[in-house]
């Protein structure tokens, strides 16, 4: 089964990323936070050995995004409109050229290719896959050709608690079979970072490109 991994990022610039965290570090440390996040999940698609398209955002910063992500990734811009619209034009843009994809965020320092080589496995026998976060949200979705499904997308209260909940019962309302990955915290607050630099989860980031950027953070900023 051909299934793509799509991950959606900002180009790296100042003021531009993880504004929550940077009201609380400071811009240059959650840049510094996003490059070292956005690092690890790279490190996670390029092991799980999936073929990986960066939809980015903003249309006019490729050049920017290859300086962190290196020349050889395809990229490719993120459409007009809402997460909900962009998220719906990736998918079908993919659907169109392969079985199916699995999206995901690029805040998500506890990703692992393992992971993602797993939702991958799961929409051979599924429709959707979802990877639950601890906020009521997702940091990961995957979709079939068969389980494409655009009440997904339309009309969701994004950045809310409700958005996986809600998934969930649409794709369910829908007749799609759907898989479900673990739980994982993803990184949007000063309460996120704090929560990933104690453990359990400060271990499983040794030897990741986030988890030297905690090792370089001053105690007091977490």
């Amino acid at each position: 089964m051909d299934v793509r991994l799509l991950v959606f990022c900002k180009a790296p610039l100042p003021g531009r990323v993880k504004t929550r965290l940077a009201a609380g570090i400071g811009d240059a440390a959650a840049l510094a936070a996003y490059r070292a996040m956005l690092a690890t999940v790279l490190c996670a698609a390029d092991a799980s050995g999936l073929p990986t398209i960066l939809y980015y955002t903003p249309a006019g910063e490729l050049e920017t995004l290859r300086r962190l992500c290196g020349p050889a990734r395809t990229c490719r811009a993120q459409s007009a409109g809402d997460l909900g619209a962009r998220m719906a034009a990736a998918f079908i843009q993919t659907l169109a050229e392969a079985d199916g994809a699995v999206l995901l965020g690029s805040d998500l320092p506890l990703v692992t290719g393992p992971l993602l080589a797993r939702a991958a496995r799961e929409l051979a026998g599924n429709d959707a896959v979802l990877g639950p976060a601890t906020d009521g949200g997702y940091y990961a979705l995957g979709l079939s050709r068969t389980g494409y499904c655009p009440e997904i997308f339309a009309d969701m209260p994004w950045s809310t608690a409700k958005v996986a909940s809600l998934t969930r019962a649409r794709l369910t309302a829908a007749g799609k079979s759907l898989a479900l990955l673990p739980e994982l915290p993803d990184c949007d607050t000063p309460d996120d970072l704090a929560r990933l630099a104690a453990p359990p989860w400060r271990a499983r980031l040794d030897n990741t490109p986030f988890g030297r950027f905690l090792a370089r953070l001053p105690d007091r900023t977490v």
